[in-house]
């Protein structure tokens, strides 16, 4: 439901918006188990016409920013599908996008999931 929500801000808004801090901690439900998005603190208008990308300082969450946009600072609407695509690891997995408390290597989610 809340790709849902991801499809209205990329393909529907007009300007599209890009989210920039989608995690497990910021979607939430309701008392019928609807999904919400929760902060949009750090969304972005995204890019127009012929852009395809915006450029900005690097905000949100470590373990869920997109290293393309963490190393270059370009803002695409990608960025969020890779958020989602960690949060969906989360789901799979039981684990956290970071967790300090495995042992160095298995702490980053994405980094332990690549070889599997």
């Amino acid at each position: 439901m809340w790709l849902l929500g991801m499809e209205y801000l990329h393909c529907t808004a007009n300007p599209p918006m890009i989210y920039r801090d989608l995690k497990s901690s910021n979607i939430l439900l309701d008392s019928e188990f609807n999904v919400k998005l929760f902060d949009f603190g750090l969304a972005k208008l995204g890019p127009v016409g012929d852009n395809t990308h915006v450029s900005t300082r690097v905000m949100g969450t470590y373990g869920y920013c997109a290293p393309e946009y963490a190393m270059s600072g370009k803002l695409t609407l990608k960025s969020d599908i890779y958020s989602f695509g960690v949060v969906l690891l989360e789901l799979i997995t039981g684990r956290k996008a970071m967790d300090f408390n495995k042992k160095p290597g298995d702490q980053n989610l994405v980094v332990w999931s690549r070889p599997i």
